[in-house]
């Protein structure tokens, strides 16, 4: 695991090194959460998520609300996918998708949380960016449920393209892909590399995040329902994802460089985008990366 995480570091140009939560944003963050009047005792625990993740994949944005509002969305998202996805809580989840489209009240703070946060999305973009965000945003929460009904099902290998399909769910892709740039950049300078991109973020969390997940024992993540529908081994499925992110990565940029503005929010939203894995120790990088850090 360790070799094939170094290649993908060397491939993509990119240096391993821990980064420390910014704690400026995390005061700030954590106290307009409490403004807003969330519940603390659920979203707390994954507010140093929220930040870690708009601190450094996205720090190149200007707009320093648009930052907080990430940062909102990705905590109360992950409290969504961990907390909320529990037996006493997960009927909310449930209901979520219908009582937002009815703009009725949600069963939970915590739901009530996210739905704000969703009609909040056109604060920050226009349409359509604004409809794809939320709508991405939406695909994720029916992506928990999906999980969750297919819990126990066999994979199989009449239908190796399912991952993928159950992945692209899963991973907000739409609404992390369109945050890279800023509001006020034209569509038409990014959106042809936006697949490119979801494949990038998807597989690059898939990558950074197999040793934790293969040292915890789980057996529901893409890679390993990439082996079973496929008949491949788990190194054999990462390596074949290392090779197909790097070459998405070099997509996009071949298509941004004549861009600037766009290529620049890019690079610096891919480069902070591995920070993020490293930022807070959930990932465990350090514990296989820190012989090869000098010679990355």
């Amino acid at each position: 695991i360790r070799q094939s995480i170094a290649d993908f570091f060397q491939r993509c140009g990119l240096h391993y090194k821990n980064v420390t939560l910014d704690k400026a944003w995390y005061s700030e963050c954590s106290q307009e959460a409490i403004k807003r009047g969330y519940p603390m005792d659920a979203i707390l625990p994954y507010m140093a998520f929220g930040v870690a993740m708009m601190s450094n994949a996205y720090g190149h944005l200007l707009d320093r609300a648009t930052k907080i509002w990430l940062c909102l969305f990705t905590a109360v998202g992950i409290c969504t996918e961990d907390l909320m996805m529990r037996a006493e809580h997960i009927v909310h989840v449930y209901r979520f998708n219908e009582r937002f489209a009815n703009y009725q009240p949600q069963g939970h703070p915590v739901m009530t949380a996210l739905d704000e946060l969703l009609r909040e999305a056109t604060c920050h973009y226009s349409s359509p960016v604004s409809n794809l965000i939320v709508t991405s945003a939406l695909d994720f929460v029916s992506s928990n449920l999906l999980d969750n009904e297919t819990k126990y099902m066999p994979i199989s290998p009449q239908t190796p393209s399912y991952p993928e399909y159950s992945r692209m769910l899963s991973g907000a892709t739409n609404a992390y892909g369109f945050f890279i740039f800023p509001s006020t950049l034209p569509l038409r300078e990014y959106v042809q590399c936006m697949p490119d991109l979801a494949i990038v973020i998807n597989y690059t969390n898939d990558i950074l995040s197999y040793y934790k997940e293969e040292i915890e024992g789980e057996s529901t993540n893409y890679l390993s329902l990439v082996a079973a529908s496929r008949a491949l081994t788990k190194q054999d499925a990462l390596r074949e994802l290392i090779e197909k992110t790097v070459q998405a990565h070099n997509n996009a940029l071949e298509f941004l460089k004549p861009r600037p503005e766009a290529y620049n929010a890019y690079v610096a939203f891919f480069d902070g985008y591995i920070k993020f894995h490293t930022s807070f120790g959930r990932y465990k990088l350090e514990e296989i990366m820190s012989e090869k850090s000098s010679s990355l």
